[in-house]
């Protein structure tokens, strides 16, 4: 189906930012319940080891999602990284918090990062977890474009994907899993309990953003379209990856230096 733009209702600066923050919570424990860094690890591994980083820039990185146990199965995995967490509007809190639990391999960047705009002191891997639907192409092209002029490996990961039938699904799945996961939602808050069980915003919230989600997600075409053009220096590559005992996988779009050799496909 062709991809819809529509809006998120956590993408607006008119949304509470405690509402933000809840939905974002939310997919930190959807992603730890799924074990997404075990997908991950391995693909971005390798992209740290033929490109010689040891930094990772996560962008967009809200409640700081799988980052924390990624940095862990990294380290697992031979791959002793530092992970920066950035977004438009930081989630101190959560970063503080990830700070805390990887005892210092992640650094939450208190300022404002604009996504096709890194500042070049933000070297590395630079990383999107369920966060690149997010842009429409023009911004998405821009995002892609400044990895490439300051010459940094950039890896997208997706677990949304385009169609009716899983844009419907994953509303009504994302309202049920605001309902039970709110009791698990750190550090708790008054407001989470009350916009979930007594008026539900924060169930439909989620439920509308998770559909919209799968409606705005990028193929592998149109990663292709999007990268049509940009500098011959850069090798791209698509892939999906199997989550384990779920009939969900992850979509992975990885950019790196052409002379970078990948080899997990």
């Amino acid at each position: 189906m062709r991809r819809r733009h529509w809006f998120e209702l956590h993408d607006q600066t008119w949304f509470p930012q405690v509402l933000r923050d809840g939905i974002t919570e939310c997919l930190r424990l959807y992603s730890a319940q799924l074990h997404f860094e075990r997908v991950i690890a391995p693909v971005l591994g390798n992209v740290l080891r033929q490109t010689g980083h040891r930094s990772i820039i996560d962008i967009c990185s809200g409640s700081c999602g799988p980052v924390v146990p990624l940095q862990r199965e990294l380290a697992q995995w031979g791959a002793e990284t530092r992970i920066t967490v950035t977004d438009k509007y930081p989630n101190t809190t959560a970063f503080r918090r990830a700070e805390a639990a990887s005892g210092g391999a992640v650094r939450g960047c208190r300022d404002s990062v604009d996504a096709a705009c890194v500042p070049a002191a933000l070297s590395g891997v630079r990383t999107l977890f369920n966060a690149f639907h997010h842009f429409r192409p023009a911004a998405a092209r821009a995002m892609l474009k400044d990895a490439c002029d300051k010459g940094q490996p950039i890896a997208i990961f997706e677990i949304t994907h385009r169609s009716l039938l899983r844009a419907i699904t994953t509303f009504i799945g994302s309202a049920l899993m605001m309902l039970l996961l709110v009791p698990r939602m750190r550090p708790a808050r008054l407001e989470w309990w009350l916009y979930t069980y007594l008026i539900p915003v924060l169930p439909l919230a989620f439920g509308w953003d998770g559909m919209v989600s799968c409606l705005r997600t990028y193929t592998e075409r149109d990663y292709r379209a999007l990268t049509a053009g940009l500098t011959p220096a850069y090798s791209w590559q698509y892939g999906e990856a199997k989550i384990s005992g779920t009939p969900l996988s992850i979509a992975f779009f990885v950019g790196v230096p052409a002379h970078s050799r990948l080899s997990y496909i």
